[in-house]
């Protein structure tokens, strides 16, 4: 349905004298974007990022066809820290859904807990420290949608055998999806 809307729009431009108009890209690509989605956890896929650190894809732009924002979730160990970094072309938000610890935003430090939300505009620091004695799982995403596929990358599928990037991976895929480390 959503492809024959895209030709229809792109049609009746050119019929109305915009000839040298293109189709736009989020019709040729975001296909799905307006449909709903429901997925059970189980039908998500998981990457482990550390051998004790899965990042669960809820919703992804590569999997869904979603561009706007990705959903997904992340389980950190008591110790366990994000290192300070940025995201040139995306905003980032959070909600934390158990444990606690400090969220760095530039200089300063914010508790967490339970039910704390976030948000972090593109191009500025932050960073996560899990202080507490039990796990941080929390929910975090991206506007728009894609940085997700650094995780993918970096990460190893849940059910085989961990295997870390060397410096030179890592650092070729960060430069890839425009994430900076302090």
């Amino acid at each position: 349905m959503k492809n024959r809307r895209c030709f229809l729009k792109s049609s009746a431009l050119s019929i109305c004298g915009a000839p040298f108009i293109s189709i736009p890209e989020n019709c040729l690509n975001n296909l799905n974007s307006n449909e709903p989605l429901v997925r059970q956890r189980e039908a998500c896929e998981t990457f482990f990022v550390r051998e004790n650190t899965p990042i669960t894809f809820n919703i992804s732009k590569s999997r869904d066809n979603i561009f706007p924002v990705s959903l997904l979730t992340e389980e950190l160990l008591p110790g366990s820290i994000i290192p300070v970094h940025k995201h040139i072309n995306e905003d980032e938000y959070f909600f934390f859904l158990q444990g606690s610890g400090l969220i760095t935003i530039n200089d300063t430090a914010y508790p967490f807990a339970q039910g704390t939300t976030g948000f972090v505009p593109k191009d500025t620091w932050h960073g996560l420290k899990n202080t507490g004695t039990d796990k941080v799982i929390f929910s975090f995403g991206y506007s728009p949608a894609g940085f997700e596929g650094f995780f993918r990358e970096i990460g190893t599928p849940k059910g085989q055998p961990f295997k870390p990037k060397s410096k030179e991976e890592f650092d070729a895929i960060a430069k890839k999806y425009g994430i900076m480390f302090k």
